[in-house]
């Protein structure tokens, strides 16, 4: 692949809070671009790329879903895009992580008329960490109570974000390109249509503030000389790539209102392949020998099992042989699939930039990193999602209890959010989750792809424990049978680590009393002392803990033995710590109309939510709350009977509390 077709490539996503208006975006751009022909809408289930079953019947994005098409921005070539749909509910933000993983930018919607909401602030917060640069748009104009300039506070005040606003709108409705001082009008079949105005000022205060940041516009504007337009698309890419700035635009989606502008800025403004593989260390012109990344896995009832790969570097053909790592094995391409919603189109080949289906590759799993045989690249593995909310599953007969365990064995791999563990002391099978629309969707999963009808449960929270003090341990686990024996000693501290970090391990043995090849067997015993728990099964979190001293015998010391000896003296250290319980909790961002403020605090009280902050806008009322998971079953069908079918809520995970009595 030539150096001039990758940069003009782009791989973006698109991201918001749930209806936000992020599906209708992404199915007017497969419309704008000519890649469908006919516009699907989310409320009546035709869309494009959200095709699954379940999709379908609740009206949201489940699984994030791809398509490329070809774009040609005003004034510019035609290049090559592929887009990347994602989920905008909580419960499926393993959905977003993977994609973040693998893309070049991104393209977040707000609604007009809520600005910044609880998940927009978590997507946004996941793009940062993986330095994906940003486009904003405003989506739902037109709706009642839409503010642009709130967005512009909220993007400001709640995620640190400097906007850069590219556009204004008139009083008639009218939207403007402020650079190139061009009203705009849009056609139901995508055309648009521009005409000059006179926007002068606004356009002086963007280059103003455009020369804050970047070297050439401010020389070219020192010298009070007339800034050209390209001068500031080169800028404002620059400084959106750097992170440094975020272009806003706007529109209203559904009334095919201001998509093609946004279209625009992804090739404007968003990297390509060729800059964002840099920063991994490898280059990218096609020529070298392949690296990807697989950023999911799936099964097709056709196809069989798929993972989706996107490629930093050189060229994957069908018939190529993979090295899948780190487990190192070796497996043939069959087929190379390109993704479009629900649909696959077989390619001769995947480039640089490019993602697709891999036919072939069986063991290779999410967070996997796929390679030429000359090549030892490993990327990071993938960040998980706390599962928080778990299901007793009980297969209705004894055929399907038994196919239960392979299914759930599918799901788990598919979805790396999920887990599955059996109840010591009932033996049953427990499905564990994000939250309850997780794992009921994963219920009608089964029912729907595995024909398994199952009974489960009511849902239930997973807690956790914590240690609330210091303590130290000295172990010595002897054990002497006929042959060799088994001897490790080990000192160890335990101490209270800050909430969120879940585990770390302190190596502070001197003088080698504990030979350096042994010590990683401490950690590992340590880590499932902590996973196993001392009270009730249940894991314990947040704790550091530090080997100080120990002893070997020359014959008998293993591997294992101190595996064992690290084990059960981290045991007896937390029980002698003294241990808090934790409970997952979740921030709920309550709206309803000011008439019924009443009621919604009323039923926040009674979910133990500890209300943070209200605030109004226009008519509405809206308040933040912290409240239990564990209470926030059917809080949203609740809220609805008390406030006349008006209220809504968002939540959102915010890690664990101790448990209040």
């Amino acid at each position: 692949m030539s150096t001039t077709t990758l940069q003009r490539t782009r791989l973006f996503g698109v991201l918001a809070h749930v209806d936000a208006g992020k599906t209708t975006v992404s199915e007017r751009m497969l419309f704008l671009s000519g890649r469908i022909h006919r516009i699907g809408e989310v409320h009546h289930g035709n869309t494009t790329l959200d095709h699954g079953a379940e999709e379908k019947k609740h009206g949201i994005t489940i699984s994030a879903a791809a398509s490329s098409f070809r774009w040609q921005p005003h004034g510019l070539a035609e290049h090559h895009l592929t887009l990347i749909d994602t989920p905008g509910h909580v419960d499926f933000a393993i959905e977003v992580e993977r994609a973040l993983r693998v893309l070049d930018g991104a393209v977040v919607v707000l609604d007009a008329s809520r600005g910044v909401e609880p998940q927009t602030e978590s997507v946004w917060r996941q793009a940062s960490t993986h330095g994906v640069p940003r486009v904003v748009f405003v989506n739902k104009l037109d709706a009642p109570g839409a503010s642009v300039e709130r967005c512009l506070h909220d993007l400001r005040e709640r995620l640190g974000a400097r906007p850069l606003f590219l556009q204004c709108v008139r009083e008639d409705g009218t939207l403007v390109d402020v650079i190139e001082q061009q009203a705009l009008s849009f056609g139901a079949d995508g055309t648009v249509t521009r005409s000059l105005v006179d926007e002068t000022e606004r356009r002086e205060l963007l280059v103003q503030e455009l020369a804050e940041f970047d070297a050439e516009v401010m020389n070219v504007w020192a010298r009070d000389e007339a800034v050209e337009s390209s001068v500031l698309h080169a800028a404002i890419r620059r400084l959106t790539c750097a992170g440094q700035l975020v272009p806003v635009l706007c529109g209203a989606a559904l009334k095919n209102r201001g998509v093609p502008p946004v279209l625009d800025a992804v090739v404007r403004y968003l990297p390509s392949p060729e800059d964002r593989v840099l920063s991994h260390g490898l280059v990218a012109t096609g020529a070298e020998a392949p690296v990807g990344f697989v950023f999911k896995t799936d099964v097709d009832a056709h196809v069989g099992s798929l993972a989706w790969v996107r490629v930093f570097q050189g060229t994957i053909r069908p018939s190529d042989t993979l090295v899948v790592r780190p487990s190192s094995r070796r497996e043939r391409v069959s087929r190379v699939l390109g993704l479009h919603g629900g649909h696959f189109e077989p390619m001769k080949e995947l480039g640089p930039g490019g993602i697709a289906a891999l036919v072939g590759l069986k063991s290779a799993k999410t967070g996997d990193t796929v390679t030429a045989e000359s090549l030892e690249v490993v990327f990071e593995r993938l960040a998980t999602v706390e599962p928080v909310v778990e299901l007793a599953l009980t297969a209705k007969s004894g055929d399907d209890q038994s196919k239960l365990g392979e299914a759930l064995r599918r799901a788990c791999l598919e979805d790396p959010s999920l887990r599955v563990r059996i109840d010591d002391e009932t033996g049953q099978t427990v499905l564990c989750g994000v939250g309850e629309l997780h794992l009921s969707i994963w219920l009608e999963k089964l029912a729907r792809r595995d024909g398994l009808e199952v009974k489960a449960s009511a849902p239930a929270v997973s807690y956790r424990d914590t240690i609330t003090g210091e303590a130290r341990v000295t172990y010595r686990h002897v054990r002497q049978n006929s042959g060799p024996g088994q001897y490790a000693v080990g000192s160890v501290k335990v101490a209270p680590a800050p909430p969120g970090t879940g585990f770390s391990f302190v190596d502070d043995v001197v003088g080698g009393v504990i030979p350096a090849e042994f010590i990683p067997a401490v950690e590992r015993g340590a880590r499932a002392a902590l996973q196993r728990g001392v009270r009730e099964g249940v894991p314990v979190v947040d704790v550091e803990v530090t080997l100080l001293d120990g002893l070997m015998h020359e014959v008998d010391s293993s591997a294992m033995a101190f595996e064992v000896a690290g084990s059960l003296a981290v045991q007896q250290a937390v029980e002698r710590a003294g241990l808090c319980r934790l409970e997952p909790v979740a921030k709920a961002q309550v709206t309803v109309p000011e008439a019924q403020l009443g009621a919604a605090l009323g039923e926040v009280s009674a979910r133990r939510g500890v209300v943070q902050g209200m605030s109004t806008q226009g008519a509405v009322a809206v308040i933040e709350a912290v409240m239990p998971i564990a209470r926030t079953f059917g809080f949203v069908t609740s809220l609805r009977s008390r406030t006349e079918g008006r209220g809504s809520v968002s939540l959102t995970h915010a890690g664990f509390e101790p448990v209040k009595s």
